[in-house]
Parts: structure tokens; C-alpha cells; sequence
């Protein structure tokens, strides 16, 4: 069986925390190995735990298979289970709901599932519920107008298949341009020329204002020794045209070889001495440090964890109009009551002329 084997690598790179966004727990059939494959919360701990990640976002394999698998489970089963997961993990793993537009029909089961208890974002992989985007692209819409309602980013399995591609995500990230998007794989074990098709259409959208589009690096394409170059240049390509801001650490553990902690560690280092070629080869090595704490780290904290992003109700044009009306208003409403101040003032002047006036504040009244 072939291994990951990279050259020059400090196993685990430095010490700085990092995030990974793309873990899973549950039952899936496993087709290189040709099995079913049962993944618990603690494989994950086991993976990470040498490689200082402080966190995983985790989604059920189990409510990301076919409705017509043995190992199929409802959205509700799958992520109440996934939701017990993390609760035992010691503050490690934080869940995504798992979740099966078209499938379903309408969102009042993923609605349910949220009321549950706490996720931190929403997953969803058309591959495996075998129902496409394309096919499904209303409902899965809808599934976004309850992520925005909650606050909630969405992560998609992205690969050029009919089902889950890019270029459909893409669409409904721009449906729903404040809500954060990742594609994890960018699109999976495409060629160059598919990854750079989908790395432009994802920055031009961005630059256009369109969308608030994300990647993860995990899984470019099969990690063996003789892809090694093909996932730098594609990990060099996203930060040249999508900035280190766009982009997140994400492994798949514990699936496959990511679930081997070596392997694991490897992977880590991979992402690191490349982000620093980069920075090296473009007359920036100052910038490299920074730049892997964005991804490794930074990035993830304000998508799922601050939110920033959601708290921003108004864009900047926005803002300075509500300010401008509230201002405005305050100006109206000063200039009412001191017109109001005005007339009383009047008012009670013509009384003090008036011989047949009222005086209080003695007990009773007395007319002069």
C-alpha cells in the first residue's frame, strides 16, 4: 500500500495552535478498502493530540450517507448522536450538523435538530446522499436561509461529479452573499487545470462582491509521493489568488490515512514548509508566519467561534446611512421640542398679561 512520504519535514511543524475544520465521527462504506468503517470521537483525539490542535469541527458520517445505505440514519439520530460526541470530548471536537437537502423536502427537520443544542456550523456532501445540487438547488437553498437565520457557516464536500460542484456551490454562496461558504477540497482530485478553474471562479466571485467563499486544503488530491508537487502548486495557487485570509486547515481525520497520527503529522508539515516556499519564492518570507496562523488557526476562530462576520448587520455604506438617519432624526426631534419650549414660553408670557389668570402652588387656585 502506497504511504505519504515527504521530504525534509520537522513531523508536526512548530507549536503554533491550529483548527482543523473538517473531522467526522459515524459509520461510512470506506470504497478504497471496499468495508464499512465505524469512526468514533476519540480516533480524532488520537490523530490530533501530538499536533497542538485545540479544536476539530466534526460532521456524522451517518447522516451523510444514501437514503437506500444500511448505514443511512436521519438527520435527527445522526446529529444527536454526533451532539453526545463532542460533549465527551473534553472541549476538543465542536459539531456540524449533518444535513440532507433533498432528502428531505422542506427544513423543519433540520430546524429540530438545531434546537437540540449547540452547532457550529451546517455540512453537507451531495456525493454521498447522492443528491445533487443541481437537482436540488431550491431546498438546498432554503438550508442556507436557516444557516443565515442561526448564524451558522456552511461547509460542502466539493468535487467535480454532478453533484457536489464547485461551480454549484459557488451559485448558492452567491444567494447568500454574507453567509461564510467553504469548499473543502477545493474540488477534489481534480486536474491543474479543473483546480485552477475553480480557484478563479471562487476569488473572482469574491472580488466581485458575490459571495463569502472559503477552502480547505485537505484532501487536493490522493496523497501519495508522486502527487507531491501537483498539491504544492495547487496550495501556491490558492494563496496567490485567494489570499492566506480565504483559506483553512482541514485533514478529514480520522478517514483513511488521516486517521494515522504519522500520516497526520506529515500532512501538517506539508502545509507548512509549502506556505513558506511560497512566501520565500515571492520576496515575502516576513509574512510567513503570519500568513500560517491565518490558516492553521485565525481563520477558522472568526468564522465558526467569533463571527464577526454575522455580527456586521449593515455593510459600510450601510452604516453611515443609518447613521446619517439617525441624525437626522435626532435633528427632527430637537427641533420639534424646542419649537414645543418655544410656544410654552410664548404662552405662559401672554398669561402673565392676562388679569383674569390662574396662580397655583398655593393651596387652591385664586383668580386675580
Amino acid at each position: 500500500m502506497n504511504t505519504i512520504r515527504y521530504n525534509s519535514l520537522a513531523f508536526g511543524g512548530s507549536d503554533r495552535k491550529r483548527i482543523d475544520v473538517q473531522g467526522h465521527t459515524g459509520q461510512m462504506h470506506d470504497g478504497m478498502k471496499n468495508m464499512d468503517r465505524t469512526y468514533s470521537g476519540q480516533n480524532i483525539m488520537d490523530t490530533v493530540s501530538d499536533f497542538n490542535v485545540k479544536k476539530v469541527l466534526v460532521s456524522s458520517l451517518s447522516g451523510l450517507n444514501s437514503k437506500d445505505s444500511n448505514l443511512f440514519k436521519d438527520e435527527l439520530t445522526a446529529n444527536i448522536e454526533l451532539l453526545e460526541e463532542c460533549r465527551n470530548s473534553g472541549g476538543i471536537l465542536y459539531p456540524l450538523a449533518s444535513c440532507q437537502p433533498g432528502i428531505t423536502s422542506d427544513t423543519n427537520g433540520i430546524e429540530k435538530v438545531l434546537s437540540k443544542g449547540k452547532f457550529y456550523g451546517m455540512k453537507f456532501h451531495p456525493t454521498n446522499t447522492g443528491q445533487s445540487i443541481k437537482d436540488n438547488f431550491d431546498i438546498y437553498s432554503k438550508y442556507l436561509s436557516v444557516a443565515e437565520k442561526y448564524g451558522l457557516p456552511c461547509v460542502f464536500h466539493s468535487i467535480t461529479d454532478g453533484k457536489s460542484d464547485p461551480e454549484q456551490i459557488i451559485k448558492l454562496a452567491e444567494k447568500h452573499k454574507r453567509l461564510p461558504v467553504i469548499l473543502y477540497h477545493i474540488d477534489l482530485v481534480g486536474d491543474k487545470n479543473q483546480f485552477e478553474k475553480t480557484i478563479n471562479s471562487i476569488s473572482q466571485s469574491v472580488k466581485d462582491g458575490k459571495s463569502n467563499l472559503f477552502v480547505d486544503l485537505s484532501w487536493l488530491t490522493d496523497i501519495w509521493p508522486e502527487n507531491t508537487q501537483k498539491n504544492k502548486d495547487i496550495i501556491k495557487m490558492a494563496i496567490d489568488k485567494l489570499g492566506v485570509e480565504r483559506i483553512l486547515f482541514g485533514s478529514d481525520t480520522p478517514i483513511t490515512e488521516m486517521g494515522d497520527r504519522n500520516l497526520y503529522g506529515k500532512f501538517v508539515d506539508f502545509i507548512e514548509t509549502t506556505t513558506k516556499e511560497y512566501f520565500r519564492e515571492n520576496g515575502k518570507e516576513d509574512e510567513a508566519e503570519k500568513a500560517l496562523n491565518k490558516i492553521f488557526y485565525d481563520n477558522a476562530e472568526e468564522i465558526f467561534f467569533t463571527k464577526n462576520w454575522n455580527k456586521s448587520k449593515f455593510s459600510k455604506p450601510a452604516k453611515i446611512a443609518a447613521l446619517c438617519f439617525a441624525g437626522a432624526a435626532v435633528l427632527i426631534g430637537g427641533g420639534y421640542f424646542l419649537n414645543k419650549k418655544l410656544k410654552e414660553n410664548a404662552h405662559k408670557k401672554e398669561l402673565t398679561k392676562n388679569p383674569s389668570r390662574v396662580l397655583k402652588n398655593t393651596g387652591f387656585s385664586t383668580l386675580i
